[in-house]
């Protein structure tokens, strides 16, 4: 069995590192209180996951991990505070929001899809009676400004990838039976520590298969783009799939009078803070005007690492890693992530 140190300093990873961001941004943002939780919503609080992520920080990299994570948020929290609070506009509440039906409960507005609004936390502001909500997506670095734009399921991986990753697990299981004996994923790592030439061979195949998927879906995504030339729709959907690789949509709240915008804060070489924000919804539609009006200029293009580039006039613009969830799993889930490039 794993220990239980060893299992929170596996843990702690970029899904971590983020949450613990969007807690302590949102703590500092509301005057060095705990962040609130919406009205409702389901699961651990956010004083009792700031706690959790505290100590698991703790373990992993000691005080000093937990310092240069509260150091990045205060920073955050201040530049956002600093673009909030214009016009008479003044922080009332902020809301912890990264859960499914998290926006709904905190703003009213109905969101269909996670994907279409990545608000992690939600800063309510007044300003002559009137309430306004600022969606913000935050992201978090150690030392670039980039960062994923985007963490996306098998669905949004192209047509054929489903399929293909059931094939992937069936292939590994029908290589090593005994792991279909190991119920959950903290029994599947220990095995595979166990077998470290199993594993190795694991993830040999894990590369070939992510490899074969990249390769399917650019193949996919410009086979849409030369049906293009005669129905306009393949185009759009491109596009739109595009949208939500890169983040690059205005979020329902926007629609509804609201702010939404992406927040990221990173450390240079030197050692110096450093924030940047964007307007996912208007700060990219360069992009996408450009390959309407000349789609042919337009390609996706994989690379043997799993990755599909999409290029505009030979120059890559964005970028989709397909990935597993986690390389210390045998039987990990396939996912990708987009990054704006």
């Amino acid at each position: 069995m794993l220990s239980f140190n060893i299992f929170f300093t596996e843990a702690w990873g970029n899904d971590e590192k983020g949450k613990f961001h969007e807690l302590l941004t949102g703590y500092y943002l509301n005057n060095s209180k705990h962040i609130k939780d919406p009205k409702g919503r389901p699961g651990e609080s956010a004083k009792d996951a700031h706690a959790r992520y505290t100590n698991m920080a703790k373990l992993h990299g000691g005080q000093k991990l937990v310092d240069a994570s509260h150091a990045k948020a205060k920073a955050a929290a201040a530049d956002l505070k600093r673009q909030i609070e214009t016009g008479g506009h003044k922080i009332k509440h902020v809301h912890w929001s990264s859960k499914d039906g998290d926006v709904e409960r905190v703003t009213g507005v109905k969101v269909e899809k996670q994907k279409d609004d990545a608000s992690d936390i939600i800063v309510t502001t007044h300003k002559g009676g009137k309430e306004t909500h600022h969606g913000i997506s935050l992201k978090v670095s150690d030392n670039t400004l980039k960062v994923p734009a985007s963490s996306l399921g098998k669905q949004s991986s192209g047509r054929k990838t489903i399929p293909l990753s059931q094939k992937h697990k069936d292939k590994v299981l029908a290589a090593y039976p005994e792991l279909k004996n190991q119920s959950n994923k903290t029994k599947r790592k220990e095995w595979a520590k166990a077998n470290p030439k199993a594993q190795a061979n694991i993830r040999q195949m894990n590369k070939d298969a992510l490899a074969d998927t990249a390769k399917k879906h650019a193949r996919e995504i410009n086979a849409r783009m030369r049906l293009g030339r005669k129905n306009p729709q393949h185009i759009e959907h491109v596009i739109n799939h595009l949208r939500d690789v890169m983040g690059a949509k205005a979020a329902p709240m926007q629609k509804a009078g609201h702010n939404y915008l992406k927040h990221t804060t990173y450390q240079t070489k030197a050692g110096n803070m450093q924030t940047a924000t964007s307007n996912p919804g208007k700060d990219y539609e360069h992009h996408f005007d450009n390959i309407r009006k000349n789609p042919h200029k337009f390609k996706a293009v994989h690379t043997s690492g799993g990755t599909v580039n999409y290029q505009y006039d030979g120059k890559t613009f964005a970028a989709q890693a397909h990935k597993f969830d986690s390389q210390s799993d045998p039987l990990s889930t396939m996912k990708s992530a987009g990054r704006i490039t």
